[in-house]
């Protein structure tokens, strides 16, 4: 393999939308997509309709959402003179970790003398009420979402590897409508189903070998114990991830949250320590170097052959 096969390779492509979407976060697309598709969902989800009608709604409405998409992409890609190009630009509007880059250590940093503008700056970002949070509230939320929007991001770079641009398009497109029809919710719960259980059908395997990678560190014994009560979780892919992490530096996740003006529990994971600031930080951490272990093995795999001859 030459130098210029290389450059075209998808790796490269992937490892330039990482750092486009780091240097450059898409910060206010993600949430345009999002609120275009809520809109559009709640002109088909209304309360009068059966919830068997509903779902058979959200799943019509998402196919044809994505043979349009795929139609255009395939036409675009074959009139542009780069068509390369068109994939890291397609993977920098997708992913969210330059966002959650910026935005959590920021939000990090305020719970303890700006705890309003952390609320603030936490609330765009996940599907809770952040106003009632307390200071553990804050840094519970700051843990889990970026334990689940990260893998989410891993999910779509590993269907980018597996499967090319169409799979990793479709994964942005359920992981997109999930987000924007949350089956948290009960106004959603029957017209966002399909596409709830097609993403997490996606997400499965990559949530599996990114929770696999936090046993790795320190304390991976109380990980491994608390890889059980993940299963409690309604999703158990996301439960277990966050029962390992938050094992894994000895701190717990999970509890109660409020979604609505109604309070929900959830199952706590981990172990029973507080949750602060620098546990938050050092979970945080941890999920980065799984990240760049992950990006430095599929490395490995393309260089050593080339480098062999």
């Amino acid at each position: 393999m030459s130098a210029f096969p290389l450059l075209a390779h998808p790796l490269t492509l992937l490892s330039l939308a990482v750092i486009l979407n780091l240097l450059l976060p898409a910060k206010q697309l993600q949430p345009a997509l999002g609120k275009g598709l809520a809109l559009l969902g709640a002109r088909l989800n209304g309360e009068h309709y059966s919830a068997r009608y509903l779902q058979a709604a959200g799943g019509a409405f998402l196919l044809c959402l994505l043979f349009p998409l795929l139609s255009a992409y395939w036409a675009l890609a074959v009139l542009a003179p780069w068509p390369s190009l068109l994939e890291p630009l397609l993977l920098w509007c997708c992913l969210d970790m330059g966002r959650l880059g910026r935005a959590l250590p920021q939000c990090l940093g305020q719970v303890a003398e700006q705890r309003p503008l952390a609320r603030l700056s936490l609330a765009p970002l996940c599907l809770r009420q952040t106003d009632p949070l307390s200071p553990l509230g804050l840094h519970k939320t700051v843990a889990e979402v970026a334990l689940l929007r990260l893998a989410g991001d891993f999910a779509l770079l590993c269907w980018y590897l597996a499967g090319g641009i169409y799979a990793a398009l479709l994964f942005a497109l359920l992981r997109s409508c999930t987000q924007a029809w949350p089956v948290k919710l009960s106004q959603w719960r029957a017209f966002g189903l399909l596409p709830s259980l097609s993403y997490r059908a996606m997400a499965w395997l990559p949530f599996q070998l990114l929770t696999l990678t936090l046993l790795i560190y320190p304390g991976s014994k109380r990980a491994l114990q608390a890889w059980p009560r993940g299963r409690l979780w309604g999703y158990p892919a996301s439960g277990r991830l966050l029962a390992v992490a938050a094992a894994g530096v000895d701190v717990g996740l999970g509890g109660p949250r409020r979604y609505t003006d109604a309070t929900d529990y959830y199952p706590k994971l981990g172990s029973k320590n507080y949750l602060n600031e620098a546990s938050t930080r050092a979970l945080l951490w941890r999920l980065v170097i799984a990240l760049l272990f992950w990006l430095s093995l599929a490395w490995m795999l393309v260089l050593v052959p080339v480098l062999h001859g």
